[in-house]
């Protein structure tokens, strides 16, 4: 779900550069994040609702991913206003969606899988949508 979010809200941001900042980029990096969310819920076994392991492993993937979003923004210029909005989206809606679907009967694994799949397909197919000029080169028209 993050992945899909962030494809669609990456698309009218105006992206700092088209051929790294793309719904590729954008969409893997939040599949990859839910992955690691999903991951991170697996190893904190707990008692609890949600454990302390995995609030604590949360909180050091949003780090990460604002990480990312501050590491970007020190090599390309205004690089911040499209990328921190985008890591807590990949961020933070994996890390909630992960608790709700792990307590969830309703889904079953093939759902998320679906999910996953649509959002891979998505990224590919809308990497090529841009802010920017196109670069081509062609002649003036004819005066």
């Amino acid at each position: 779900m993050a992945a899909i979010i962030a494809i669609l809200i990456s698309l009218p941001l105006e992206s700092p550069d088209d051929i790294i900042f793309n719904a590729a980029s954008v969409g893997l990096a939040a599949v990859g994040f839910g992955g690691l969310a999903g991951l991170l819920w697996h190893l904190s076994k707990s008692d609890l609702p949600v454990g302390r392991s995995y609030v604590a492993g949360s909180f050091v993937l949003i780090v990460a991913a604002l990480a990312v979003a501050v590491a970007a923004g020190t090599q390309f210029e205004d690089a911040l206003i499209f990328t921190v909005p985008l890591a807590l989206i990949s961020s933070i809606v994996p890390i909630v969606g992960t608790t709700i679907a792990a307590k969830s009967e309703k889904f079953r694994n093939w759902n998320y899988l679906l999910l996953v799949v649509v959002a891979v397909a998505m990224s590919i197919a809308l990497a090529g949508q841009g802010d920017q000029e196109s670069g081509s080169l062609s002649l003036p028209p004819p005066p």
